[in-house]
């Protein structure tokens, strides 16, 4: 008998055969979906494939791009599949990064080729006082400065460097990847940079001496300097930890993992590039 699949207004049924994600309303000229689950798309043994150049994502804290709850499903990604980043101090939401994919069905085969990402989003740096911290890769919102008068920068669309922050000491800029921290002497204000949507992306830079830069790709974001209470740190690259900041008063936020398999037995084949612990 012969397998087949079909797709019906972006939502694809399949008996088997291969069903190859469609584009919700394109952002920044990327072809994407949000929040994608499995089961809308195949059934038990089907084949899901993310297209070269194609986003599935999630701009919810806590919820993965992709949800694989297909038993024995196999996921073929050309594409980017990214979590969310974590929000630096006073900007609301987790400081946490989320992860990219979350299995919760059994016999899952993942298939990362040449090209291809799998990245969870990058955890806030760490927090001091009056100034703000770097947002996380992945749309992390940069942390507020003088008691949060002062909002960070926003988090990157998709292919998109975070906005810089503000202040009248001047803002951190926004990264491609981890957002960028502020470091100020006395009471000043500034307010962190956010975490940008670039695959792999750079770090945004901070402000003044002993900042803590954005962590570049899949690095951690960069330690605030010692010896000021007002040096934060920089958001973390894709997966990773931010940087701490000097006398912290808030910890950093941890990233996300690239594959969060919930005790779910998966295979995976990786050879594209996998930022984020997989476990």
């Amino acid at each position: 008998m012969t397998s087949f699949g079909y797709d019906i207004l972006g939502f694809g049924v399949s008996g088997g055969g291969p069903v190859t994600l469609t584009s919700e309303t394109a952002i920044n000229s990327q072809s994407n979906r949000q929040k994608v689950t499995t089961s809308s798309f195949i059934f038990s043994g089907g084949t899901l494939i993310i297209p070269e150049d194609f986003w599935v994502w999630s701009d919810t804290q806590g919820t993965a791009g992709l949800i694989v709850d297909t038993p024995n499903a196999i996921i073929e990604n050309y594409g980017k599949i990214i979590g969310r980043g974590g929000n630096g101090y006073n900007s609301g939401g987790s400081r946490h990064g989320s992860e990219a994919i979350s299995i919760t069905a059994t016999g899952v085969t993942i298939i990362n080729y040449s090209g291809a990402y799998i990245a969870g989003g990058g955890g806030c740096g760490g927090n001091a006082q009056n100034s703000g911290n770097g947002g996380g890769a992945g749309g992390g919102i940069g942390g507020a400065g003088g008691g949060a008068s002062v909002a960070g920068g926003t988090g990157g669309i998709l292919n998109a460097s975070g906005g810089n922050g503000g202040g009248s000491d001047g803002g951190a800029s926004g990264g491609g990847a981890g957002g960028g921290g502020c470091a100020i002497s006395g009471s000043g204000n500034a307010s962190g940079g956010g975490g940008g949507r670039i695959l792999p992306g750079s770090g945004g830079s901070g402000t003044s001496t002993g900042f803590g830069t954005g962590g570049s790709g899949g690095s951690a974001g960069n330690v605030g300097g010692s010896g000021s209470g007002n040096a934060n740190g920089g958001g973390g690259g894709w997966g990773a930890n931010g940087g701490s900041a000097a006398q912290p008063q808030i910890a950093v936020g941890l990233g996300g993992k690239g594959i969060e398999a919930n005790s779910n037995s998966f295979t995976l084949t990786n050879n594209g590039t996998i930022y984020g612990a997989q476990s």
